[in-house]
């Protein structure tokens, strides 16, 4: 029994000597508690909408005003023309667009139906779902005082009828596997670039066989690119491998320019073989590796707007997210195979990802040359 209590007491002290282990064993769960507890949210918040009133008159306003009144709603003012929404929609710039028809407040004075429109991003089948359905309970309840206050007063028109119509744009039957593919082509490619890439460079240093590559007559940096051209090359082939299951077998479109994706995810590819090798450069063993590259990926699942719209997360969490690649591939995938935007739209997407795949890069090559120091 004593001896086993030394081996215990042994361990207990390896691991407080190892502040990697410590970080791994105590920190760790931690932050996964909290980050995840404040970011796994099901309502959907700040939903950005647009009025286009054809009608103009007392209750579309009072409707608007509602709208906007509304905790659940971001006014984001009036649009002229469905093709001005249109144009915001491809911006991201709007989530919603409630459309008036005309002669809506005389339709409801002579007891007629008046027409309500609501035109939502449906590339998010459940955030536009209910986004919709927000939408719907305002002008119910709208609809609701108004026939009461008839009612009392006496007024014409306590028959009338709102009807509400919804109209789901680039993805009308709302499937999920428009929604989901391009989240899991980022999820993918990240375990094998960033998980596979950290942990195949450690090994070379934990079995010694580093120090005998960095003796051949090959430069440093030739070696290590030596290391990442198959994960690269992997990744490339898995991409064009999903992509056409998703296109021929799942039927999610390709609405957008090939050639545009392909380079993005590209880009995207070297944005997390340059995260791997960074953290390849500050940890030790491959189990450390494989843990960090978790940290980073599993947080970066429900970050990146694959699950959860980004939106309706804290503030802090929002802007946390901007440091996640998968969020800008996953962006920049949606519009292009979903909503067919060209690459004006998704200037904002590639800007980022390039901008994380030098400071990655500068990064690892800066601790990777002291290592070899």
């Amino acid at each position: 029994m004593k001896q086993f209590l030394s081996f215990v007491r042994k361990e207990f002290i390896h691991i407080l000597r190892d502040p990697r282990s410590l970080l791994i064993l105590l920190v760790m769960p931690q932050i996964l508690v909290l980050l995840l507890g404040f970011v796994i949210k099901n309502e959907v918040k700040d939903i950005r909408v647009a009025v286009l009133d054809q009608s103009h008159d007392q209750y579309t306003e009072q409707i608007t005003h509602r709208l906007y009144a509304n905790d659940y709603f971001i006014g984001k003012g009036e649009v002229k023309t469905e093709e001005e929404a249109t144009e915001l929609f491809r911006k991201g710039e709007i989530d919603l667009v409630v459309v008036f028809g005309p002669e809506f407040a005389e339709r409801i004075m002579h007891s007629q139906d008046a027409s309500i429109q609501i035109l939502s991003d449906g590339s998010e089948p459940n955030q536009a779902s209910v986004r919709v359905a927000y939408a719907q309970q305002v002008v119910a309840g709208f609809q609701k005082e108004l026939a009461q206050q008839m009612a009392s007063t006496g007024e014409a028109g306590q028959q009338f009828n709102i009807r509400v119509n919804s109209r789901m744009l680039y993805n009308p039957q709302l499937r999920s596997e428009v929604n989901f593919v391009p989240g899991v082509v980022g999820l993918i490619i990240l375990l094998i670039c960033c998980m596979m890439t950290s942990i195949a460079i450690v090994r070379e240093r934990e079995t010694g066989t580093m120090e005998i590559l960095l003796a051949s007559p090959l430069p440093s940096i030739d070696i290590v690119l030596a290391k990442l051209v198959p994960y690269m090359i992997i990744s490339i082939v898995d991409l064009i491998v999903i992509i056409c299951i998703s296109y021929f077998i799942m039927h999610v479109p390709m609405s957008g320019s090939l050639l545009l994706y392909g380079a993005i995810a590209v880009l995207y590819i070297f944005v997390a073989l340059m995260l791997g090798l960074f953290i390849s450069t500050v940890v030790n063993s491959q189990v450390t590796a494989m843990l960090i590259s978790l940290l980073i990926i599993v947080p970066g699942i429900y970050l990146s707007g694959m699950v959860f719209a980004i939106e309706s997360m804290p503030v802090a969490s929002q802007v946390i997210s901007n440091i996640v690649p998968a969020k800008w591939f996953i962006s920049a995938s949606r519009k292009i195979m979903v909503e067919g935007v060209s690459i004006e739209y998704v200037i904002p997407e590639i800007r980022a990802l390039a901008i994380e795949g030098i400071v990655f890069m500068l990064l690892a090559w800066k601790f990777f040359k002291t290592r070899l120091a």
